[in-house]
């Protein structure tokens, strides 16, 4: 037996009646004496609940101890191992109670963490809902954000600038003479596309995937590929080093398109990217051109952004999203020069592309299937091609500007004649096959077709030059490389692969 506050065989055991707990009786005498209850459960105990017991072998009681002796010394010294072992007692108890109240503090420091965290993005939500209530009605919205340029943002619901309209035009008469482009690879080059390099591992594997990519079309800059991600963030990736060079940060969800935009007369190289928080944003690089800031972030949308377009000039960018409303941005300073929307879209916009000539903007819809063609100049919509199966997920013009390229919800292309307004030709992938994505080449003679895989098409003829089978997730993305000797594809699998001539 053993004294349940010493943990030592004790010279006059006793047991408590309530408890069953075994003591030494000068221990538990002195602990009844000062807090009148059991040191182990807790209950009230008195001396009359302790009950002797006798235990084997027995101890002889000492004499009772003279003062002047070694036997005082020893009582002395016993007295003193006693208070120690009460107070050592009385100790662990302390610490096992601090244990439990400091588990209590850090629960409720926790819980309050995800209420300021809730708090915040609620105050964030309001805030972006206060300035695109106040930016339709035409007032400015303060902001405690810096990087948001509310006095150059305001959206408005008028025309462009008389300044915007002239830089257009002068863009389109200068494009429309330069239509007739000769293709830089034949159809049997094309023929012998096949994957030369992959690079995997592209933004974060929690939520994989890469949603959106962009070439640079710079000879200095030729390697470089602006993508995506489902992470939130865009990354710039160097083909000839064979890493990503710099990423950016900023959106709060995923990224749903980006794009370069590319000026002899800029110091700095600019990127733009669009997200499902409703946002863009306009991207400059450093000194170095391996770190960007974001420069402006445009709130004119109150849903997500599904089409992201820098028009001709290089000065102006188009947005769609799917609050059913397309506008139109100056790049330079981050505002909001044109809003449009159409009574007959209710469920929004899910694809958008600039004609290469820079006056018309089309745009997908969410419902029915539809293509609207916008003049931006009057903001009205001046065409409508109607027949794809569900919301349009990608459309785009070819690069001649005779011909328009648009897939729905299956696995079907509708090529459209701009001329006529009739469907030329329709193309069909592998039944069952999802089309993700479409993109021209430079010269406007091959089509690429991306979704369940990729397919490369000759205009006119419109047969089926290639057919690529390496990814190993669906195809989001696709752009053909400056000579149109090599193609660029992003998928759901996270990686950058470059198809190209078979020498």
């Amino acid at each position: 037996m053993f004294c349940a506050i010493s943990g030592e065989a004790p010279e006059h055991p006793v047991v408590s009646k309530k408890s069953g707990q075994v003591y030494e009786r000068r221990l538990i005498v002195k602990y009844i004496e000062d807090n009148n209850k059991d040191p182990v459960t807790g209950e009230e105990l008195s001396v009359e609940d302790l009950l002797d017991i006798k235990s084997s072998p027995s101890t002889v009681k000492p004499r009772p101890p003279n003062m002047t002796s070694i036997p005082s010394i020893l009582s002395v010294l016993q007295n003193e191992w006693d208070s120690i072992m009460l107070e050592t007692f009385t100790m662990k108890q302390q610490y096992q109670q601090v244990r439990q109240e400091l588990s209590h503090a850090l629960y409720q420091h926790d819980a309050a963490c995800r209420v300021i965290a809730r708090l915040m993005k609620e105050r964030d939500a309001a805030r972006e809902a206060l300035a695109n209530v106040q930016a339709h009605i035409g007032t400015q919205a303060p902001s405690a954000v810096e990087d948001v340029n509310m006095e150059d943002s305001a959206a408005s619901s008028g025309m462009i600038s008389k300044e915007a309209r002239e830089k257009i035009e002068a863009t389109t008469a200068i494009l429309s003479q330069n239509r007739r482009r000769k293709p830089k690879v034949t159809a049997e080059q094309v023929q012998t596309y096949s994957q030369r390099k992959v690079f995997p591992g592209l933004h974060a594997a929690r939520t994989p995937g890469i949603t959106a990519l962009d070439i640079s079309l710079d000879q200095n800059k030729s390697d470089l590929i602006l993508t995506g991600g489902q992470d939130k963030n865009a990354m710039v990736f160097s083909q000839s080093e064979e890493k990503v060079v710099s990423t950016l940060k900023g959106h709060g969800k995923k990224i749903t398109h980006v794009a370069w935009n590319e000026q002899e007369n800029l110091e700095h190289d600019v990127v733009l990217t669009s997200s499902e928080d409703h946002t863009v944003k306009i991207w400059t690089a450093s000194g170095s051109k391996s770190a960007y800031s974001a420069a402006h972030t445009i709130k004119a949308h109150e849903a997500s952004v599904t089409g992201l377009c820098v028009h001709p000039t290089k000065a102006y960018v188009a947005s769609a999203s799917m609050d059913s409303t397309w506008a139109f941005h100056d790049i330079e300073t981050g505002s909001t020069m044109m809003t449009a929307q159409s009574g007959d879209v209710v469920k929004g916009y899910s694809s958008a592309a600039f004609h290469p000539d820079g006056l018309l903007f089309g745009t997908g819809t969410a419902e029915s299937g539809a293509v609207k063609i916008w003049d931006i100049r009057t903001k009205e919509a001046v065409a409508n091609f109607e027949g794809h199966h569900g919301s349009v997920r990608t459309m785009t013009f070819s690069e001649n500007g005779y011909l328009m390229a648009a897939a729905g919800e299956n696995n079907e292309v509708s090529i459209w004649n701009l001329r006529t307004m009739d469907v030329v030709q329709k193309l069909q992938v592998a039944e069952g096959g999802q089309i993700q994505s479409l993109a021209w080449d430079q010269s406007g003679t091959y089509l690429g077709v991306g979704g369940t895989d990729i397919r490369i098409f000759k205009v006119k003829t419109w047969n089926e030059l290639a057919n690529l089978t390496d990814n190993t997730a669906e195809i989001t993305s696709l752009k053909f490389g400056p000579l149109g000797d090599y193609l660029v594809a992003g998928g759901m699998d996270r990686s950058l692969r470059v198809f190209g001539i078979t020498e």
